[in-house]
């Protein structure tokens, strides 16, 4: 499992707190956006992550970053439910996925088939990053 996660462009997820934590990795990856979106595919199980660039209804606004406690999670019952339910993850799991950027679309995209369980260091660990 991968340890440095400063560098890693990841999501994790936690169904039990309700968070979807993105890393600030990713958030540079995308440019920096003011907005990002969720997209998901449960056909593909994958997760996308899309910087906007204006506020809009689906969108949620980026914290400005500050390297001693800069975290950004948000809170969607209903997105986690739905995520687990499709990829029949373990209830009481928190899962990271490293993502795929793709520049032209302005978006990072997680193979939530690839998820990885983290263990109780690694989730304090994703909770700095």
């Amino acid at each position: 499992m991968l340890k440095d996660t400063a560098s890693f462009t990841g999501v994790s997820l936690c169904k039990k707190s309700g968070r979807i934590r993105i890393f600030h990795s990713t958030i540079k990856e995308l440019g920096n956006p003011k907005y990002i979106r969720f997209l998901f595919n449960p056909e593909k199980k994958a997760l996308v992550v899309q910087s906007c660039k204006k506020k809009e209804p689906e969108c949620f606004h980026v914290p400005k970053y500050n390297p001693e406690n800069w975290e950004f999670a948000i809170h969607s019952i209903p997105m986690l439910r739905m995520i687990w339910k499709v990829c029949e993850w373990e209830e009481d799991k928190t899962y990271r996925s490293d993502g795929m950027h793709y520049a032209d679309h302005e978006l990072v995209e997680f193979d939530l088939k690839r998820a990885e369980i983290l263990m109780n260091d690694d989730i304090e660990s994703a909770e700095l990053q």
